[in-house]
């Protein structure tokens, strides 16, 4: 039933307010409510359930869900939903609806300049639609059966029109669309035309009729080319990638890289002149081969561009000299798989041996392909088998040749981690934050996440000021979230909580630490969490949860260089805290009043108040003294090592700064077991950390927050930021998952960029999903984003454009950067944050509808943990 109301607004600078009363049908008559009332309306700034006041007569309780909806800078659209608690039919007892808003900022437009938008509906959703009338050109010649979309755009939500000639209505919400039409074109592109529209965006008003005129330009014509590379038939090129140059009128224009079986399409090439593919030579395995170059003419028409066997012509090298080769396998284990060793010289025209399918177990094999001499990298990684990772380790690196001289290989296989956490699946998995929204539940639904997590206690930093109100604590309703989630999917769903139980994320590291009246409170408030968490478990369940604690605190500890002797009061904060829920089990004597036993306090606390619960601790790029070596190996004056206990001028890497931190994460007993007494007397064993935690810095890329502290990544920056967790793994001997990572998105040139700050553009989703609208061009990249300035100080590092940034090292992003995880050492990836794209509509709009797709389409072909095999970037 749709509803008319009175509203009266009032433009308060920060805090405007609305009065809605005479709630009536739209024939007069009192509203009768039965089951719910909802509000819809367009405001400047967010509301939260405790802005909304609900009088009646006579008086009902009532619950209130707020959905909010960025559709532009600060402006949002909201809805409102009025439930009475009880569950009665509440007729037309409301008298008034009192709603508060937290503006924005103070140049937000006025609230009453949007009175128009405000709608309501007993038992049902407020009609707010309105027509777009769209009155569309003849089709061009040539182009009748073609079609092209308009693609109307409000924030989030995007509405998909496929153009016909003549004129067309539809119903649409009421708001302000931008308009952005895609070119009308042949299914193999050679003729397209410009999709023109009078309007860059449209006012939908309700109940109104807004028009839209669709005009095409003049007719294009270009060339499109199919590359193909189809050598199944020459055993030795069949896992090969070809490196490609594409030239037009003899000038290079493009860099291909293709293996077997893979096409590329290449759209809008000139319609007059000549192109040319070449295929750069190759020596593999005493073989060299040499490919024709294919080319033809360009003239406005499709062609298929093919390399086949027809083009390849192989000869065998000269083996004058050439030295036998032997390896000699270590392993700790035989494993029932196989590894391989790749040997490359660096030419220009490179020489490159492969050795594939080598038995994973201790044995001394000579090899059939003996070695022409020269210098050769090594190149080889790691792979998983059973579910735990391996790495191949190689000496000499590089492996000098010399004619006639026999030379051996050593390679060591040794264990690392087993990706194998609890409550998990055997596969890469993917999670989201929340924000406690009630649109969440689908937004991560749609995602098929497999964790969603949200920060603990009131003000999600530690409560560390007293015992928290259970009612504050909302870990009932993220286990309660992700099990809706679940239920829509049928999927696992593993709700975390990122708990502080010592927030040294607010500085003042020193007097934090060692203040025992905040570590009361926050293990109290800890405890609390865990124990609602533990009482979920059940058949369904038996992981009820997962705890990632306290960011940010082995990195600042690692910084300072404490010892794991530093002191710092433990044991009676935590028994007092103990003591207050309840919690009858003897602290062992393994937990001291250190900085250690403080560490295995929280885990051994974990293990005996929620014993089935995974967790993890947190370690962030910076813990070594800053995350300038993402950009470049930087060079550091003051950096701790766990080894010695000294600090020293270190030149930080990917690689070593995964090892300091998990030297560091070692020494001070994160992994570490404890040993206790039960209340029945027993002893018991309480396992150490199940997994780590790698944070980069949760914030988007192209946000000020994020640039203006030095973080604003290409894909060079991704790649060494996971050869970090890659490290950290290694080195752990455990599962890394990577937290907050931000999954918003590079913009096209053909998109519309408009406030970056509102629309929170970025890499992070873009690299790890793939994105081929960009490639492996810089031109491809928004000009808006790539125009973005940095401030001085961070020039050195990182350029003083973002255009800059992304010229400085070649990338593809043809394909999603996750297939190698597992063979990293990581078995989950958490997207997102409080205030950083992720996968909920609530927390920002840009990115997040982008992501959500790509995510469930990766759950129709997981990316299994056997047989997953990576790359040593660091030997290539």
């Amino acid at each position: 039933m749709q509803l008319n109301f009175t509203l009266q607004v009032n433009n308060d600078s920060w805090y405007p307010t609305v009065e809605i009363k005479d709630l009536k049908t739209l024939s007069g008559d009192k509203a009768n409510i039965n089951k719910k009332l909802v509000l819809q309306f367009t405001a400047p700034g967010k509301m939260t359930s405790g802005d909304i006041t609900v009088s009646s007569d006579p008086w009902y309780a009532f619950d209130s869900q707020v959905e909010s909806s960025e559709i532009s800078n600060g402006i949002f659209d909201i809805k409102v939903t009025l439930v009475p608690t009880d569950g009665q039919p509440i007729g037309s007892a409301i008298t008034n609806i009192h709603m508060g808003l937290n503006k924005s900022s103070d140049t937000a437009p006025d609230w009453s300049t949007f009175s128009n938008t405000f709608s309501a509906a007993a038992d049902e959703e407020p009609n707010v639609t309105g027509s777009l009338v769209v009155k569309c050109a003849q089709l061009p010649a040539g182009l009748e059966q073609s079609s092209a979309e308009l693609i109307l755009t409000r924030g989030e939500k995007s509405e998909y029109l496929t153009l016909k000639p003549g004129q067309s209505t539809v119903s649409l919400p009421a708001g302000s669309y931008s308009v952005v039409a895609s070119d009308l074109k042949t299914e193999d592109g050679t003729l397209r035309a410009p999709v023109n529209v009078d309007l860059n965006e449209v006012v939908i008003n309700k109940g109104a009729q807004t028009p839209l005129n669709v005009t095409f330009g003049a007719v294009q014509h270009s060339s499109t080319l199919d590359v193909v590379i189809s050598l199944d038939d020459i055993p030795g090129l069949q896992n090969e990638a070809l490196q490609l140059s594409y030239l037009e009128n003899g000038v290079e224009t493009q860099r291909l890289s293709l293996r077997t079986g893979e096409t590329l399409r290449l759209e809008q090439r000139p319609a007059t002149g000549r192109f040319a593919l070449q295929a750069r030579a190759l020596k593999l395995n005493n073989v060299a081969y040499t490919f024709d170059e294919l080319s033809g003419q360009l003239n406005g028409q499709y062609h298929e561009v093919k390399l086949t066997r027809a083009q390849v012509h192989q000869t065998n090298e000269s083996l004058t000299g050439a030295a036998k080769l032997t390896l000699h396998v270590s392993a700790e284990k035989a494993l029932s798989t196989t590894f391989d060793l790749h040997l490359s010289n660096g030419a220009a025209t490179p020489r490159r041996y492969q050795f594939d399918n080598i038995p994973a177990m201790q044995a001394t094999s000579p090899q059939t392909v003996a070695l022409i001499p020269d210098t050769y990298t090594i190149e080889t990684g790691s792979f998983v088998n059973n579910g735990t990772v391996y790495y191949v380790d190689v000496s000499p690196n590089p492996l000098v040749v010399k004619a006639n001289t026999p030379v051996q290989l050593n390679v060591n296989i040794v264990e690392g981690a087993n990706l194998r956490v609890k409550g998990f699946p055997d596969y890469l998995t993917f999670g989201g934050c929340a924000d406690m929204s009630p649109s969440n539940v689908d937004d991560l639904a749609e995602a098929r996440v497999t964790s969603v997590f949200k920060y603990s206690g009131d003000d999600g930093m530690g409560d560390a000021g007293g015992y928290l109100d259970p009612a504050k604590e909302p870990t009932s309703k993220i286990i309660e979230m992700a099990r809706n989630v679940s239920a829509k999917t049928d999927d696992t769903v593993i709700p975390f909580m990122v708990s502080y139980t010592c927030n040294l994320s607010l500085g003042d590291v020193p007097n934090i630490i060692k203040d025992p009246v905040r570590h009361q409170y926050s293990f109290a408030n800890f405890i609390q969490s865990l124990k609602m968490a533990q009482a979920t478990k059940d058949a369904t369940h038996p992981v009820p949860a997962g705890y990632i604690v306290n960011p940010d605190y082995l990195g600042e500890c690692q910084k300072y260089g404490y010892a794991p002797t530093y002191p710092i009061p433990v044991r009676k904060p935590l028994s007092d805290a103990m003591a207050h829920h309840g919690v009858n089990v003897a602290i062992p004597a393994g937990i001291t009043d250190t900085l250690k036993g403080y560490i295995k306090a929280v885990n051994w606390l974990v293990r005996v108040v929620a014993p089935d619960v995974v967790l993890g601790w947190q370690i962030n790029l910076w813990s070594v003294g800053g995350s300038q070596w993402v950009y470049n190996d930087f060079s550091y004056d003051d950096v701790f090592d766990a080894t010695d206990g000294q600090h020293k001028k270190m030149t930080i890497t990917p690689e070593l700064a995964g090892k300091l931190s998990a030297d560091y994460a070692l020494l001070v007993g994160v992994f570490e077991d404890t040993e206790y007494q039960q209340a029945n007397g027993q002893t018991a064993i309480a396992k150490g950390a199940d997994f780590m935690a790698a944070d980069r810095y949760e914030a988007d890329d192209f946000t000020g927050r994020a640039f203006n502290n030095g973080y604003c990544y290409s894909p060079n920056e991704w790649d060494r930021t996971f050869d970090f967790c890659a490290s950290l793994s290694r080195h752990l001997r455990k599962p890394v998952m990577p937290w907050q990572i931000p999954a918003s998105r590079l913009a096209t040139q053909a998109e519309q960029v408009g406030e970056m700050e509102a629309q929170f553009w970025g890499t992070g989703g873009s690299y790890l999903m793939g994105h081929p609208e960009i490639g492996d061009s810089v031109e491809a990249i928004n000009e808006k984003l790539l125009n973005l300035n940095f401030l001085d100080v961070h020039a050195a590092m990182m350029g003083h454009t973002a255009r800059e940034l992304f010229n400085r090292h070649a990338f593809d992003f043809s394909q999603p950067k996750y297939q190698d995880f597992p063979a990293r050492g990581i078995f989950h990836v958490q997207v997102g944050g409080g205030a950083t794209t992720g996968v909920v509509s609530a927390v920002n709009n840009n990115s997040s509808s982008w992501m959500r797709p790509r995510l469930k389409a990766y759950r129709q072909h997981p990316v299994a943990f056997e047989n997953n095999r990576a790359i040593d970037k660091a030997k290539k």
